[in-house]
């Protein structure tokens, strides 16, 4: 469990300054304490709406709320500092946010642009939610935050825990926001599941794209390429709409396209993207073609317009480019030609600052590799992603590079060979600072990689 103090032992002295915020149940004050230390209390307090024979089962949530949130608070949810859960009213104090999505929302809008890395974060923190079993329900711009350079969830009190094992509040009455609500909430609020959220996020995307105004419950869409993305988001039938994992690969890459951010200028590099469409029917001397093609690549070609640029996510635009499932049909040929496409390009990544948004896109290109390679690709893969996620300070990255050194999912053969690349290429301190960071079960890893951390 993430620390924190409970009750008000050795607590420091606050003053209370303004309300500022109502979520679900309770009131959000801006406190400072004796330090001059700005933070922020909720307190229960249900709404005059909520009849009174519901608050005993509304303190239970409410109770919970800060349990689920101090055991997961940190890099994706905001922590819990302290609390007073027997108190009457309950109440508990978090970090003061600098800001919420709803504010950045106005700002991208009013400056024309988006800001991909507050995307990232929030498909990365719903990613871990649902890894977990859990379940939001009351995904919306104001239970977004912004707090420690990173955005981060918050107001878990409507959460699903695992197994669908939840407080009835009383006949009737749920919690959501009914704007970012999905459709099936609306019928049968206590079992919705991971896609409600995906329909949230899609109705938060198009509070940032979108040019009509939102009717409750339904499909939306916007113009251009992601309005497919929203539409997909917010299909009416839970069942299809993309999980978390998937739609993060396919909106922001389609992002940074929008921004002509990963624009290839030269003919030849254009005709090899149109041309990896169709990898899967290729025969040996298309493959051949493209390996000498693919062999002549600058590693440190920049953008039109970036050369000058130390941090870029269009370091070689040719492969920023590079499909995922190109990757997966040239790792999957097993043979002297993709063992050299993908050491150049696990090369390439390790030696390229991205922005983080697009770290995460070359971390699902990585894991590709990974779980679609032989040893040789899932060692290549797996050294690339420690640098990746400890040199961008990536939780996401981190959390999918140790799923993968996991004891249930790796032989002990590919095992040793992981721990002999990782010390051969001395990233041993590089891994250890990983599991650190994301506070991963050191127990998990496989006997070998293990010994990497002792």
């Amino acid at each position: 469990m993430r620390a924190y103090k409970h009750m008000s032992l050795g607590m420091p002295q606050f003053k209370t300054l303004q309300e500022i915020g109502r979520g679900g149940f309770g009131v959000v004050d801006k406190i400072v304490d004796s330090n001059g230390v700005l933070h922020a209390r909720k307190t229960f307090r249900p709404p005059p709406y909520i009849p009174e024979s519901a608050h005993n089962r509304l303190r239970i949530r409410f109770k919970r709320e800060v349990r689920i949130q101090a055991e997961l608070g940190g890099n994706e949810i905001v922590p819990v500092l302290f609390s007073g859960l027997d108190a009457d009213p309950p109440w508990f104090i978090m970090p003061l946010a600098e800001k919420t999505y709803e504010e950045q929302i106005a700002q991208d809008r009013a400056s024309g642009s988006v800001d991909i890395d507050a995307i990232a974060d929030i498909l990365n923190a719903l990613d871990l939610l649902h890894e977990l079993g859990y379940v939001h329900r009351d995904l919306n711009p104001k239970n977004v935050l912004y707090h420690g350079s990173h955005w981060k969830l918050s107001d878990l009190g409507a959460v699903l825990p695992p197994l669908g094992h939840t407080v009835t509040l009383t006949e009737g009455t749920v919690i959501y926001t009914e704007h970012y609500c999905a459709p099936e909430q609306r019928s049968d609020f206590h079992n919705a599941q991971p896609a409600a959220d995906v329909f949230s996020f899609g109705c938060m995307l198009h509070d940032i794209f979108g040019t009509q105004p939102r009717v409750p419950y339904s499909q939306q869409s916007a113009e251009g390429p992601i309005g497919l993305i929203i539409e997909k988001c917010t299909e009416l039938n839970p069942a299809r709409r993309p999980s978390v994992k998937i739609l993060r690969g396919i909106l922001l890459e389609t992002l940074v396209e929008i921004g002509g951010h990963c624009k290839v200028a030269d003919k030849r590099s254009e005709e090899w993207l149109e041309r990896l469409s169709s990898i899967d029917g290729w025969d040996d001397d298309s493959f051949g073609e493209f390996a000498r093609f693919f062999a002549q690549l600058n590693l440190r070609e920049r953008a039109k317009g970036h050369e000058g640029d130390w941090v870029y996510s269009s370091s070689t635009p040719f492969l920023t480019r590079l499909p995922t499932k190109a990757l997966i049909e040239i790792v999957r040929r097993k043979d002297g030609v993709a063992n050299a496409i993908i050491e150049k390009y696990c090369i390439w990544v390790r030696e390229t600052r991205f922005l983080f948004h697009f770290a995460d896109t070359v971390c699902g290109r990585l894991t590709a590799i990974f779980d679609n390679g032989d040893a040789a690709f899932k060692a290549l893969a797996i050294c690339a992603l420690i640098d990746l996620g400890e040199s961008h300070n990536r939780w996401y990255v981190m959390r999918c590079m140790l799923q993968r050194c996991s004891a249930a999912s790796l032989t002990r053969d590919i095992s040793r060979r992981l721990a002999i690349e990782i010390k051969i290429e001395k990233l041993e301190n590089q891994f250890r600072r990983c599991v650190e960071e994301v506070s991963w079960d050191v127990a998990l890893l496989s006997q070998d990689l293990r010994a990497l951390c002792e």
